[in-house]
C-alpha cells in the first residue's frame, strides 16, 4: 500500500486505490481464510476424472472441473476450479497440510500431479 503514495497522481485517486485493495483485503480473507461467507467452501470430493463436488457453507453444491492451471507443492496447494454450469467464472481453493490429514493431502498431491496432468 506504501507504493501507492508513491503515484503521481491526485490525491483522492491514491485513497481511492488504497480504498479498494482494502475492500478487496477484507473480502477475501473473510472468503477464503476465515470462511465466514455462505459461499465459502466447506467441503469439497473429488469425483471422476479431472471433477470435483464442492460443498458451500449454505449447504448448496457445485460441480466443478479441475484446471490444469492448479498449482501443487509439497506444503500448499491450490485447485482452480471452473464451475461446469458457469463457463465464464473461476472458483479457487486453497488447502495446505495443517488443514487436512496429512496421508489425504499426500494422495491429493500425487492424485493432481501424476495422474490427472497425464489426463
Amino acid at each position: 500500500m506504501p507504493l501507492v503514495l508513491l503515484l503521481s497522481v491526485a490525491f483522492s485517486f491514491k485513497c481511492a486505490i488504497m480504498f479498494l485493495l482494502i475492500i478487496s483485503l477484507y473480502y477475501y480473507v473473510r472468503q477464503d481464510a476465515l470462511l465466514n461467507f455462505p459461499w465459502s467452501v466447506a467441503s469439497f470430493k473429488l469425483t471422476d476424472v479431472k471433477r470435483c463436488e464442492l460443498v458451500m457453507y449454505n449447504g448448496s453444491a457445485m460441480e466443478c472441473a479441475v484446471l490444469g492451471t492448479s498449482y501443487v507443492s509439497a506444503y500448499l496447494t491450490v485447485l482452480i476450479l471452473r464451475p461446469v454450469r458457469h463457463y465464464w467464472t473461476l472458483q479457487s481453493i486453497v488447502i495446505v497440510p495443517d488443514n487436512v490429514n496429512a496421508e489425504e493431502f499426500r494422495r491429493l498431491r500425487i492424485m493432481l500431479r501424476w495422474k490427472w496432468k497425464r489426463a
